[in-house]
């Protein structure tokens, strides 16, 4: 009889236990896999043999596809296969050669997956060749389900006055190298997230967009970065506009532009600054200096710092000329100084009267100065 019951034990330690679960939760599991491992699973049994077309995830890489148009019947047969289920998450990683992109297939192929109320969606281009952009459906401006939102080298084209833009639950937006075909489109996109929390902005620099104006209640995270080739030109980076009074963190990574205004920020945010300005060692550039001190007003009120030594260089000019602003919050300074800019010091700490922490780094060299 012991020897019965020790063979029931081992016969059921080999059983599937997978296939004990429900269905909505095996599909929650394979929801987290790559859909090629997902495709996989319709091995294993009888029953796995469909699963995989009602799990509301893709996750896509197209050169695990014979060719585009393999890629896009492929999608099409996933969304046909459950047509009132919605897609949680959808990546694609899109790396073709140009003459395989053909624009209206793409879109209408996006399309399909914005108006299955996506949440998730992900779209990382890497089209090889002159018009290596690709274009997003209209319908993407009014997800009302959208929540998390990432893009690569696409293009924001402009959304007539009458279309409605609303994306009431998104809440991160990643935009790298995104072109926007508008001087107003961000601005608009911006205004519609009413919840939007973590912001990050590579700009394109053949873009029509003449400001960065981020204006929003909710922001907490916001990241700024140029893809310019060269920091030669003063004026290719957009202007810069921020009005965030809940940001909790705010970085700048070698952004250069004609103006750069911080109308409101919160006194407890974070900040990592590198910001260049068109100043040399002992020269008076009074419209530099009015863009410098609109600059410094504006980061006047944080409490923590990190500042790169070219934004430091023009705080440096810019105060043999006038007085630098009280930085009476300031518990924090991380500063990176090089060469003369290290003289600057005792002038910076004579505006920082609350100042607890000080990290200094002494650079010997920095290619960008």
């Amino acid at each position: 009889m012991f020897r019965t019951y020790q063979r029931r034990r081992l016969k059921r330690s080999r059983e599937d236990r997978l296939s004990d679960l429900s269905d909505d939760l095996l599909r929650r599991i394979l929801s987290e896999l790559p859909t090629e491992d997902l495709i996989a699973t319709s091995l294993l049994s009888r029953r796995w043999r469909n699963l995989w077309l009602s799990v509301p995830a893709l996750d896509l890489d197209s050169n695990n596809f014979e060719d585009v148009d393999v890629l896009f019947e492929f999608i099409n047969t996933f969304l046909k296969s459950n047509e009132e289920r919605d897609i949680k998450r959808f990546k694609l990683i899109y790396d073709v050669e140009a003459y395989e992109h053909f624009h209206s297939d793409f879109v209408r192929r996006i399309d399909d997956v914005v108006k299955r109320r996506v949440r998730d969606l992900t779209i990382l281009n890497r089209v090889n060749g002159e018009e290596a952009l690709v274009r997003l459906p209209l319908s993407l401006y009014s997800c009302g389900t959208l929540v998390n939102l990432t893009l690569y080298n696409a293009v924001f084209d402009h959304p007539e006055e009458e279309l409605v833009v609303s994306l009431p639950r998104l809440k991160t937006m990643h935009l790298e190298a995104v072109k926007f075909d508008g001087t107003e489109i961000l601005k608009r996109l911006i205004s519609s997230c009413s919840v939007l929390e973590d912001l990050v902005i590579v700009t394109h620099p053949g873009d029509y967009l003449g400001v960065v104006s981020v204006c929003s209640q909710s922001l907490k995270c916001f990241k700024l970065e140029s893809l310019r080739e060269t920091f030669e030109d003063p004026e290719v980076d957009p202007k810069v506009e921020i009005d965030l009074p809940s940001l909790e963190y705010l970085s700048v990574r070698d952004y250069r532009s004609k103006s750069f205004s911080i109308h409101n920020i919160s006194p407890t945010a974070k900040i990592n600054m590198d910001v260049v300005f068109d100043v040399e060692d002992d020269a008076d550039d009074p419209l530099e200096r009015i863009r410098i001190s609109k600059f410094l007003s504006g980061i006047s009120t944080v409490r923590e710092m990190i500042i790169s030594p070219r934004t430091l260089k023009a705080i440096k000019v810019f105060s043999q000329f006038e007085p630098l602003p009280q930085f009476l919050n300031l518990t924090r300074l991380d500063a990176s100084f090089v060469g003369s800019t290290l003289e600057l010091l005792p002038t910076f700490l004579g505006c920082c009267p609350n100042l607890q922490s000080l990290l200094m780094i002494r650079l010997i060299f920095s290619m960008f100065m």
